[in-house]
C-alpha cells in the first residue's frame, strides 16, 4: 500500500474528478475489497457485483470524505454496507472463504493443513454472522479494534468481547469431533 500522503493526494485528486487518480484508487484497493467480499458471499460474479458496487458508492461519496480519517476503513465502511444490503436482499447467511493454501512442503503436512482449514471453515460457517465478520476484518484483513469499530458502527469494548467469544467457540468447534454424513 502506498505512503498516507501519496494516498490523501490522490482522494485530493479524485475529489476534483481526476478519473486517473480514480483509477488507480480503485487499481489499489480492488484486490483487497474483493477478496474480503468474496470470503463473505462465497460466490465470485456476488463478489465483483457487491466490490463495483462498494466502488461505485465510494467515489460518489467521495468528495464528502474527510482526508484527516483513514480511507481504507471508511472504504471497509462502505463495503461492508453494501453487503449487508446484499445479504438482506438475497436473504442470505454469511458465508466465509479463507484463500489460504497449505504449503507444499511434504504430503502429510499438506493434508493435515487442508483438514485444519477444513475443520476452521466449517467451525466459522457455525458461528453467528456477525461474529464471522469479526473473525474475518480481524483476523484476515488485519484491521485493529477501532478501524473494526468505524466499519461495523459498534464500540470497541463489544468488539472485544464479541471477538474473544468467537474465538473461544471457534476453538471449541474445531476441536470437536467432525460428525460423519
Amino acid at each position: 500500500m502506498k505512503e498516507r500522503s501519496e494516498i490523501t493526494t490522490l482522494i485530493q485528486r479524485a475529489q476534483n474528478h481526476d478519473e486517473s487518480a480514480c483509477q488507480k484508487i480503485l487499481n489499489l484497493y480492488k484486490g483487497r475489497i474483493f477478496s474480503y467480499v468474496y470470503r463473505m458471499v462465497k460466490n465470485y460474479h456476488d463478489a465483483e457485483d457487491i466490490t463495483f458496487d462498494a466502488f461505485i458508492k465510494c467515489f460518489n461519496a467521495l468528495p464528502s470524505f474527510d482526508l484527516s480519517k483513514s480511507f481504507s476503513t471508511w472504504l471497509f465502511t462502505i463495503t461492508h454496507n453494501v453487503t449487508m444490503d446484499y445479504f438482506r436482499k438475497n436473504r442470505q447467511e454469511y458465508e466465509y472463504f479463507d484463500d489460504r493454501h497449505a504449503s507444499n512442503e511434504d504430503l502429510v503436512q499438506e493434508y493435515e493443513q487442508k483438514r485444519k482449514m477444513e475443520r476452521i471453515d466449517q467451525a466459522l460457517a457455525m458461528l453467528p454472522p456477525i461474529d464471522r465478520e469479526l473473525v474475518i476484518l480481524f483476523h484476515k484483513e488485519e484491521y485493529s479494534y477501532q478501524e473494526i469499530s468505524g466499519i461495523l458502527d459498534m464500540p470497541v469494548t463489544t468488539i472485544k468481547t464479541r471477538l474473544h467469544r468467537a474465538r473461544k467457540k471457534l476453538q471449541v468447534l474445531v476441536l470437536q469431533k467432525p460428525k460423519k454424513t
